[in-house]
C-alpha cells in the first residue's frame, strides 16, 4: 500500500516527446532573450535616440545575442529526429 502511494507522488516516466517539447520550449525562449537583447540594445538606440549608441554597447548586446542564439541551436540540436527510411533507401 505504501509502495502504491508513493508511486502517485512520483510523475510519469519521460517519453521522447516530451523531452523533445522542453527542448523547444527552452530554445525558443532563448531565442527569443537573444532578439530582445539584439532589439534593445542595438535597434532601439538607433530608431529613437533614447541615447547614444557606443561601440562597446553594439558589441555586447551582439555578442550576447549570439550567445543565446547558439546555446538555443545547440538545445535543438539534442533533439533525436526519426531516420527517413525513403532517403536511406535512396542513398544505399
Amino acid at each position: 500500500m505504501n509502495k502504491d502511494r508513493l508511486m502517485a507522488l512520483l510523475p510519469p516516466p519521460q517519453r521522447s516527446k516530451h523531452k523533445e517539447d522542453r527542448y523547444k520550449a527552452i530554445a525558443s525562449v532563448l531565442q527569443t532573450f537573444a532578439l530582445s537583447a539584439w532589439g534593445l540594445g542595438i535597434v532601439t538606440p538607433l530608431i529613437s535616440g533614447t541615447g547614444p549608441l557606443t561601440p562597446m554597447r553594439a558589441v555586447t548586446c551582439f555578442f550576447l545575442g549570439a550567445a543565446l542564439e547558439a546555446i538555443s541551436l545547440t538545445f535543438l540540436a539534442y533533439i533525436p529526429y526519426p531516420e527517413d527510411k525513403t532517403e536511406a533507401k535512396i542513398n544505399g
